[in-house]
């Protein structure tokens, strides 16, 4: 195999002219640039390797551009990543359904540990509150996880192994947020319903069941808010994003971009994952009008649950593609 040091190159691959930057030893980045559309390849220098799945770079216009993976070392052994949360230090954490579940990297994306080994049944989704405690949905054993960042069990709401759909029971909780004054969303998809918390984790209320009505989910299966405590349901299966005030007051529907996933609000706009089409889609809060929409079987294998930094990073998590793409802004 030959070697090569860092630098760029331009040629033929396979017909198509490229130019290749090499990142790596031995790796080299193929960017197709006549093709208005690109994919970046893994091959090695001098001669093709087979492919990894390829990632987006942005078309002229779309909102986010690939910016970087999250590295995965090498000692973890890799499940599909369902959820990525981002702390209020810059911190990144990582859920995958493999051991350990948690992954917890430094703000400079170090990775410093894993935590959670044989704990859950389906790892679905992550939060971190504003002290830096770290939450985790587990769908397959129906209960909600609140640890320290250094991986130590706080509390577990819920009774692990049962689901129900009373005050002290989930049944396949998928996603959960937090409110301005600390109170939790959470999204229990099996009980087609949201369920409201205190801080603390005591139970506060709830709306919704299972329909197609409004106000009724097939399954909330991600949830958001925004900046005035307007919660945002990822209603999977009703192909919709409900929206709610948050004494549970239905406000409206939005469809007409697929079959939501996670959503996630970032500035003025809601961003909304759909892992049935492979695409993320940019909704405007003011009136969920679609602006935007970009991915591709080819480049995002179904995304999941999603977060953002304080530089606007966006980080998509990709259950098939067991990875989680950092995207930067365009404009």
């Amino acid at each position: 195999m030959p070697t090569a040091t860092h630098g760029q190159c331009e040629g033929s691959w396979r017909g198509i002219q490229v130019r290749a930057a090499l990142r790596a030893l031995d790796t080299v980045f193929f960017v197709c640039t006549t093709s208005w559309r690109c994919l970046i390849f893994r091959a090695c220098l001098g001669a093709a390797l087979p492919l990894l799945p390829p990632i987006l770079v942005a078309d002229d216009g779309e909102p986010y551009r690939f910016q970087r993976f999250v590295e995965i070392p090498e000692s973890v052994e890799l499940g599909a990543v369902s959820a990525v949360a981002i702390g209020p230090e810059g911190q990144t954490y990582v859920l995958h359904r493999g051991e350990p579940p948690l992954l917890a990297y430094d703000r400079s994306g170090k990775y410093t540990h894993g935590w959670g080994q044989g704990d859950f049944g389906v790892a679905h989704g992550l939060r971190v509150d504003s002290a830096g405690n770290v939450w985790a949905t587990d769908n397959g054993l129906h209960v909600l996880w609140k640890f320290s960042r250094d991986g130590k069990v706080l509390a577990m709401f819920g009774e692990k192994g049962v689901g129900g759909n009373d005050d002290s029971h989930f049944r396949s909780p998928d996603d959960l947020v937090f409110a301005s004054n600390g109170d939790i969303f959470v999204a229990d998809a099996g009980n087609g319903r949201i369920v409201h918390m205190s801080p603390e984790g005591k139970f506060l209320g709830q709306w919704g069941r299972k329909g197609k009505a409004e106000g009724e989910f097939a399954a909330a299966h991600g949830i958001g808010i925004d900046a005035r405590d307007r919660i945002y349901v990822a209603d999977r299966g009703n192909n919709r994003v409900q929206v709610f005030s948050k004494d549970g007051k239905f406000l409206a529907a939005w469809s007409g971009f697929g079959n939501p996933f996670g959503v996630l609000v970032v500035g003025d706009e809601l961003i909304v994952s759909d892992g049935d089409a492979h695409t993320i889609s940019h909704l405007r809060l003011r009136d969920g009008k679609m602006t935007a929409q970009w991915g591709s079987p080819d480049t995002l294998l179904l995304p999941h649950l999603m977060d953002s930094d304080a530089s606007g990073q966006l980080y998509v998590t990709e259950v098939n593609g067991q990875r989680v793409q950092v995207f930067r802004r365009t404009d």
